[in-house]
């Protein structure tokens, strides 16, 4: 069997309890980088002293060529999880988690030389991420599409509410050219075309609602590329991030490039995403009550009358056979009968913005606002509207001054009786 076909026999790692949570609402960076080697004696210490210069969270390697599987913690504190070969220094990927998040980390999942995935503990949203390592222009399409089967098993058994974060060195080329065709899936600011793997990424990336995030972002060429040939001609753009479609405004695609400063001896440049998740405030509406104006059942007419029509509608009510109707619609009835005479009968409440201003004063405003558009049709109403005017200010300053009044008489008979809720009333 290939070497990029192997799989591991063994379960996945149970979720394990964690002590803290990332704020997804904060910016998080998640970062790729090939690494070509860490096999060297002191390779980890130069990569944690490189990004250490650097704001990052977690960051997924690429062709680290650790055998085996495992975890380890740098002299740092950071956590290092890998999965490679069982028998030789090839390929291999990884996590390097940050030491302020290894209590957020869920499980780790080694899958194969060539893949890994990450569950972290975040709010509102987990976070899963899945670093891997497609074959190079060396293997031949079959490798490539085995490699892409199973990439997207690891992507199906992700949790539908996830933060889905794939980054891969891809040896693939996705260009500018393809912006137009491949809208929402790629941004205009990568190579200038694409080729045979770069269009297979495309596919993948469209079948799964991916977005290419390293390519929505306007920067010089030396923040696009990510490869660099031996001797300096040729300047690729073949590691990429992607992230969900739905999360595409999270990106902060002024942080979202290669970081070119950032040096561990590789071909490659360290490729890092910035993310902020923005979420609509969704806020729910109460049931709609309608209030009615109480006030009016004070008056002994008002109240008969209302009295007397619930009864009317209640004798009615009781001549229907309570035998053929369930509880839920004769109570369904017996409310329509009190809030249709309560809204014939008292009216709805219309509470004033000041509260000295009285229902008199407001038939007033509508009086005025019907005489402010005759008037300009008919000069006898000019006198008419001026009254009304008149009347509306002077009712307005005698109610203000009643209600103070009235006000300062609670307020001191509520001293009197030490009774606080009418002084504060």
């Amino acid at each position: 069997m290939p070497d990029h076909q192997r799989y591991y026999p063994f379960p996945i790692p149970p979720y394990a309890p964690c002590k803290t949570k990332i704020n997804t609402r904060n910016k998080i960076t998640i970062g790729t980088w090939n690494v070509r080697s860490l096999r060297d004696e002191g390779k980890v210490e130069e990569l944690t002293h490189e990004l250490n210069r650097l704001c990052f969270n977690i960051i997924g390697l690429s062709e680290m060529r650790w055998k085996n599987i495992g975890e380890t913690t740098t002299e740092a504190g950071h956590k290092l999880d890998y999965s490679g070969l069982p028998d030789v220094h090839e390929q291999g990927v990884g996590f390097l988690v940050h030491r302020n998040y290894n209590n957020c980390v869920v499980n780790c999942y080694p899958i194969s030389s060539r893949l890994i995935s990450i569950r972290l503990k975040a709010s509102p949203f987990n976070i899963t991420i899945i670093q891997a390592y497609a074959p190079t222009s060396t293997y031949d399409d079959e490798a490539v599409e085995e490699f892409y089967d199973q990439l997207q098993e690891v992507v199906n058994k992700v949790p539908k509410k996830d933060i889905l974060v794939v980054q891969v060195d891809w040896n693939a080329k996705v260009g500018s050219d393809s912006y137009q065709t491949w809208k929402g899936t790629c941004g205009k600011y990568s190579n200038l075309s694409t080729n045979e793997r770069g269009q297979r990424l495309l596919e993948f990336a469209k079948y799964n609602n991916l977005l290419l995030a390293n390519t929505l972002g306007c920067h010089k060429k030396s923040r696009i590329t990510t490869w660099h040939s031996p001797n300096g001609e040729h300047h690729n753009q073949i590691d990429y991030i992607m992230v969900q479609q739905r999360f595409k405004t999270s990106i902060h695609t002024a942080k979202t490039r290669s970081f070119p400063g950032a040096d561990i001896g590789s071909d490659h440049d360290l490729v890092m995403m910035t993310l902020k998740v923005h979420l609509k405030k969704v806020t729910k509406q109460g049931p709609t009550r309608i209030k009615f104006d109480l006030d009016k059942l004070k008056d002994p007419q008002v109240a008969a009358i209302f009295e007397a029509q619930v009864g009317g509608r209640f004798a009615a009510l009781n001549i229907l056979d309570s035998n053929d109707q369930d509880i839920d619609t004769q109570v369904n009835m017996l409310n329509t009968a009190v809030t249709d005479t309560a809204l014939e009968i008292l009216g709805k409440l219309r509470p004033p913005k000041k509260p000295w201003v009285t229902e008199d004063i407001l038939q007033l405003c509508d009086k005025r606002r019907e005489l402010k558009g005759k008037k300009l049709s008919d000069p006898k109403y000019v006198q008419e509207y001026k009254s009304v005017n008149k009347l509306i200010r002077k009712g307005m300053k005698e109610a203000k001054k009643k209600w103070i009044e009235n006000k300062c008489q609670v307020i001191e008979q509520g001293l009197n009786r030490n009774n606080s809720k009418k002084r504060t009333n």
